[in-house]
C-alpha cells in the first residue's frame, strides 16, 4: 500500500474562478514533477473530477503557485497552471486574470507581503507572461478584507474590491501587441466561409472574430454556444489557425493536445439587450460592445480578466474587429473606459494609452475591479512517491523553484 504525505495548500476564490493555491517551497523543482502533483490534486484526468479537489469545469480547475520575486520590481512570484479535466494535460502557456486577482489577498494571509491596514499594494510578477500586475487589496485586521459593497457579473453578493492593475500588458506571449502585423486577418473556414480575426496580445494572446461572419448575434448564452457544434468548431478552427501563426505551436492540427488554452478565442458585436444567464436584461446603453469567449473548448460562462484587457487594448486600435463593433469614445460615459456585455452582465476596463513619436499606440496599463475570497487553508492527502526526494527540493532555495517555473 502507498504511503500518504500531506501538501499544505488554499483554495480561494478570484473573480469568476476558483484556484488551488501552493507555496512553490512546498513542491519540487521543475515541471515534469509539478505536473503528476497536480492532476493527483485535482482529480485529474476525469470529467467529474471525483477523485480530487477540482470543480470539474475550466473556471474551477485552476491551480497557483506563489513563492518570492525573481526580479527587483516585484514583491511576489506567481505561476499560474491551467489543469485539464478529461485529459493529462497542464497548460503552463498564459495567465489567468481571474485568479490573479486572489494572488495580493492570499499573499497578505500568508505573510508573504507586509500587511498594511486599509490598502496593501503587492507588484506581483506573473511568470507565465513575464508582466507586472499591481494588487490594490483591501486590508482589515491584517488579513485581506472580505466583506465589501463591490459586485461583478458571475459572483452572487458583493464583496472588498480588489483593483488589478496591469501594466505594460502588450506583447504577454508574443512579444508584439499585433502578433501578425494587421489590425484583422482574414480566415477562410474548412467548410468554406471567410472570417474576419483580429489577434491580439495583451496579458494574453486572443483572436477577436466578427459575430456575424460566424452567423450569430453574438449576444449568446454559454448554453446556445455549446449548443451550436457548428460555432465552436468554426472557433477551435479560428483557435488553431492563431496558434499557428503566433508560434504557439508548429502545426494548427497540434493546438488542441498541445496548447488548449492559448491563444483565447472570442467573437464579438455591437451592443445590444441581452438577457443575462442570471437573470435579468442587461440594456444596450450599459455596455459598449458585447462579447463571448471560450475558455478550454467550453463557453465561458462570464469572461476572462485577460480577455478584458485584450478586448479594451484592441478596442483602442483602429481597423480590429473589436474597434469596428465598440461604441465611439465620444458617444461613452468615461473615453477611457471599455464597458464588455458578457454573459452574466458588464465588465468594465480603464485603459491608459498613450501615442508614441512614430504614432505607434501604447498601453500604458488596463485596471480591472475584482473580488476575492479566501476559502480554505489545509492539507491535501499524496501518494508519497509524487514527493520522493522533495526534502531535497525544500532545501532549495524559493527563488530558485520559482525561476525553474518562469
Amino acid at each position: 500500500m502507498s504511503e500518504l504525505r500531506p501538501l499544505p495548500i488554499s483554495i480561494l476564490r478570484g473573480g469568476t474562478s476558483r484556484g488551488i493555491f501552493f507555496l512553490a517551497k512546498d513542491l519540487p523543482r521543475d515541471r515534469a514533477r509539478i505536473e503528476p502533483i497536480l492532476r493527483d490534486v485535482f482529480g485529474s484526468p476525469d470529467m467529474r473530477q471525483i477523485n480530487g479537489l477540482g470543480g470539474a469545469t475550466s473556471n474551477t480547475s485552476k491551480a497557483a503557485i506563489i513563492g518570492p520575486p525573481t526580479r527587483p520590481d516585484a514583491d511576489i512570484d506567481y505561476t499560474f497552471a491551467q489543469v485539464s479535466i478529461g485529459t493529462p494535460l497542464i497548460d503552463w502557456g498564459g495567465n489567468c486574470g481571474n485568479i490573479s486577482s486572489a494572488v495580493g489577498p492570499f499573499a497578505v494571509d500568508a505573510g508573504l507581503v507586509p500587511a498594511v491596514e486599509g490598502t496593501t499594494v503587492v507588484r506581483i510578477h506573473n511568470t507565465n507572461t513575464g508582466k507586472i500586475i499591481v494588487a490594490h487589496v483591501p486590508v482589515q485586521g491584517g488579513r485581506a478584507a472580505r466583506h465589501g459593497d463591490y459586485a461583478i457579473a458571475g459572483v452572487p453578493g458583493t464583496g472588498a474590491r480588489v483593483d488589478l492593475e496591469f501594466t505594460e500588458p502588450a506583447g504577454s506571449i508574443t512579444g508584439k501587441l499585433l502578433p501578425t502585423g494587421k489590425a484583422t486577418d482574414e480566415i477562410r473556414l474548412a467548410d468554406g466561409p471567410v472570417v474576419r480575426v483580429s489577434v491580439v496580445d495583451a496579458a494574453n494572446p486572443m483572436a477577436f472574430a466578427l459575430a456575424e461572419d460566424l452567423g450569430v448575434r453574438g449576444d449568446e448564452s454559454p448554453a446556445e454556444i455549446e449548443a451550436n457544434t457548428g460555432l465552436t468548431g468554426a472557433l477551435e478552427e479560428i483557435r488553431g489557425i492563431v496558434a499557428e501563426w503566433i508560434g504557439v505551436v508548429p502545426d494548427r492540427a497540434m493546438a488542441l493536445s498541445q496548447s488548449p488554452g492559448l491563444p483565447k478565442v472570442g467573437m464579438v458585436a455591437a451592443p445590444s439587450e441581452y438577457r443575462a444567464s442570471g437573470g435579468g436584461t442587461i440594456g444596450a446603453d450599459s455596455m459598449d460592445l458585447l462579447a463571448r469567449s471560450m475558455s478550454m473548448q467550453t463557453a465561458h460562462r462570464s469572461y476572462q480578466v485577460t480577455g478584458a484587457i485584450c478586448t479594451a487594448a484592441a478596442s483602442l486600435i483602429a481597423g480590429t474587429t473589436v474597434h469596428l463593433v465598440t461604441r465611439p469614445a465620444e458617444r461613452r460615459a468615461e473615453p477611457s473606459r471599455i464597458r464588455i456585455g458578457n454573459p452574466y452582465g458588464v465588465m468594465d476596463a480603464a485603459v491608459v494609452s498613450s501615442t508614441g513619436s512614430d504614432g505607434a499606440l501604447n498601453i500604458e496599463s488596463v485596471t480591472i475591479g475584482r473580488t476575492a475570497r479566501h476559502i480554505l487553508d489545509g492539507t491535501v492527502w499524496i501518494s508519497a512517491e509524487l514527493l520522493a526526494g522533495e526534502e531535497t527540493a525544500r532545501g532549495d532555495s524559493e527563488v530558485e523553484v520559482l525561476a525553474t517555473l518562469a
